[in-house]
C-alpha cells in the first residue's frame, strides 16, 4: 500500500504514524518522540504544518496534506526519494571515463543515444558551489514493460582540482497499471 493513501487522525497508530513524526520532525514542526502514535503533539505539528501550505488545518492527514509534506521533503532535502545506487556500478554501467561534470554529462547522453522507446531525454548540470556540481539525467521512454522513465541525480565534488562522484541516486516513473505514475525510488511492478 502507498502511505499517501493513508488517511490519519487522532488516535491513529503504526507505522504510517511514525513516518509521519518523523517526516514533521525533518521539517521542524514535530519535536516530540517518534512512538507511531498519533496524539495531541502530533495533531498539532500537522495543524501547524497545514497552516504553513494554506491547506485546511483540520489535523487530518490526507491526500492534500500527504502531497505537500512530500514537496516540502523534496525541497528541504534534494535526496528525498530517491534510490541510492553505488557510484562503483553507475560509473561502470555508463562507461563513464572523465569525471569533470560538463564531460559526465556528455558520457550519459552519447550511451543512450537511438535507444528503442525513447520518446524525450533532459540532462542538466548545476553548481551550487564552487567545489561541487550536480547532474539530474531524466529519460522518458523506454524499451521496458513496467518503467516508463528513470531520473538520476548525480552529485560531484571537486577535491584538490580533480572532479569525483560521490553520490547517485535513481528515481522511476511507471508505465500505466504498473506502479506510481509520480516520481519515486520505490521500483515499479
Amino acid at each position: 500500500m502507498n502511505i499517501t493513501s493513508v488517511v490519519l487522525r487522532v488516535s491513529s497508530k503504526g507505522a504510517e504514524v511514525t513516518k509521519l513524526q518523523e517526516d514533521l520532525k525533518k521539517l521542524n514542526f514535530y519535536s516530540g518522540i517518534i512512538d507511531g502514535i498519533f496524539g495531541s503533539q502530533t495533531n498539532a505539528a500537522v495543524i501547524n504544518f497545514q497552516k504553513s501550505q494554506q491547506l485546511i488545518p483540520d489535523g487530518i492527514v490526507g491526500e492534500k496534506t500527504w502531497t505537500k509534506l512530500n514537496a516540502a521533503l523534496q525541497e528541504s532535502n534534494p535526496r528525498f526519494d530517491f534510490r541510492v545506487i553505488s557510484v562503483q556500478e553507475f560509473i561502470s554501467r555508463n562507461r563513464i571515463k572523465d569525471f569533470n561534470p560538463k564531460s559526465v554529462a556528455v558520457q550519459l547522453f552519447n550511451n543512450s543515444f537511438d535507444e528503442e522507446g525513447r520518446k524525450s531525454e533532459d540532462i542538466s548540470v548545476a553548481y551550487p558551489t564552487r567545489e561541487t556540481a550536480v547532474i539530474v539525467y531524466t529519460i522518458i521512454g523506454l524499451a521496458d514493460d513496467s518503467v516508463g522513465g528513470i531520473r538520476n541525480r548525480i552529485e560531484l565534488k571537486r577535491n584538490q582540482n580533480k572532479w569525483e562522484i560521490v553520490w547517485v541516486g535513481e528515481q522511476y516513473k511507471c508505465q500505466l497499471g504498473r506502479g506510481h505514475q509520480d516520481w519515486s525510488g520505490t521500483l515499479c511492478s
